[in-house]
C-alpha cells in the first residue's frame, strides 16, 4: 500500500483554490441583462376570469392501492 503524501496534496489543492479566486476576482465581466423598454404586467386575476370555460375537467385515476386478485387453488 502506499503512503500518501498530504503536504503535496494540500500545496496542489491550495494552489488550485487561489488559481480559481484569483481569476473570479480579475475577471471583468459586463454581461447585463436590460428589462425591455415597455414593461406591460400580467394580472392573473384577468387572465382566470377571461379564461375559456368550455375546457374539458381532468381526469385523475388513483392507483394507490391496486392489488392483484389472487387466484383459488
Amino acid at each position: 500500500m502506499r503512503k500518501i503524501n498530504f503536504g503535496l496534496l494540500t500545496v496542489a489543492s491550495v494552489l488550485i483554490l487561489i488559481t480559481g479566486v484569483g481569476g473570479w476576482v480579475v475577471s471583468t465581466t459586463q454581461a447585463r441583462v436590460e428589462a425591455p423598454a415597455s414593461v406591460e404586467s400580467i394580472d392573473p386575476s384577468r387572465m382566470m376570469v377571461n379564461a375559456p370555460h368550455d375546457l374539458p375537467a381532468q381526469e385523475f385515476t388513483d392507483y394507490t392501492f391496486v392489488f392483484e386478485q389472487q387466484s383459488s387453488r
